[in-house]
């Protein structure tokens, strides 16, 4: 009676954890968001004349980046995965990289149309699917590992074409990031489907 009722305490426990929205590394994904807002501005300045913003422009970018990894990591070291930050982390993601993304296309005219328009279609399919899957099931995945790698690539490979003329950046190496940005984008994509196909699979066999 006593190991019941100890397994239905710990079980609560781990489902108020899982529940929990103020934590460190929910903090950190929304940053993303926010952070986008500063870049935008940075780029129009640029975009004016003050090229000596490019620096912080591109360490901006390096920030955001870096907090793709970093939230996870917290996460894990802290123990505060939390259903609401496997939802956050990949929201946070296309909320940053689509409004860099606009902004870019209109100002600059980069070449990132076609894919902006993919990636919104697959985007939004996937988020319909994980907060319907979040409300039907109570379930949510985290972004995959690839994923990850995608929104960190494209982030270079944006800053590469944007920064190309101060830091003179050779046309290979826009191409070839370019190239590695669409690879990964295939697999991420392939990955997700993969994994939610199995996991409807699972569903109709129980």
């Amino acid at each position: 009676m006593r190991l019941k009722h100890r397994k239905k305490v710990r079980k609560k426990r781990l489902q108020t954890r899982r529940d929990r929205i103020l934590t460190l590394a929910n903090a950190i994904s929304f940053s993303r968001i926010f952070l986008a807002i500063p870049l935008v501005l940075l780029f129009e300045d640029i975009s004016v004349g003050e090229t000596g913003k490019y620096w912080w422009a591109f360490s901006l970018i390096i920030v955001i980046v870096l907090t793709d990894f970093l939230d996870g990591y917290v996460a894990r070291k802290a123990d505060e995965i939390t259903n609401f930050g496997k939802l956050i982390d990949p929201v946070a993601d296309k909320v940053c990289m689509m409004v860099v993304m606009i902004y870019l296309i209109i100002t600059y005219q980069l070449p990132f149309l076609i894919f902006f328009i993919t990636l919104v279609l697959r985007d939004t399919f996937l988020i319909i699917i994980g907060v319907y899957l979040m409300f039907s099931q109570e379930e949510v995945f985290q972004s995959n590992r690839s994923g990850k790698w995608f929104m960190g690539i494209t982030a270079l490979m944006m800053a590469f074409f944007l920064f190309q003329e101060p830091l003179a950046i050779p046309g290979y190496v826009l191409w070839t990031s370019y190239l590695i940005s669409m690879l990964l984008f295939a697999f991420s994509t392939f990955e997700y489907i993969r994994r939610y196909m199995r996991y409807f699979k699972e569903l109709e066999g129980r």
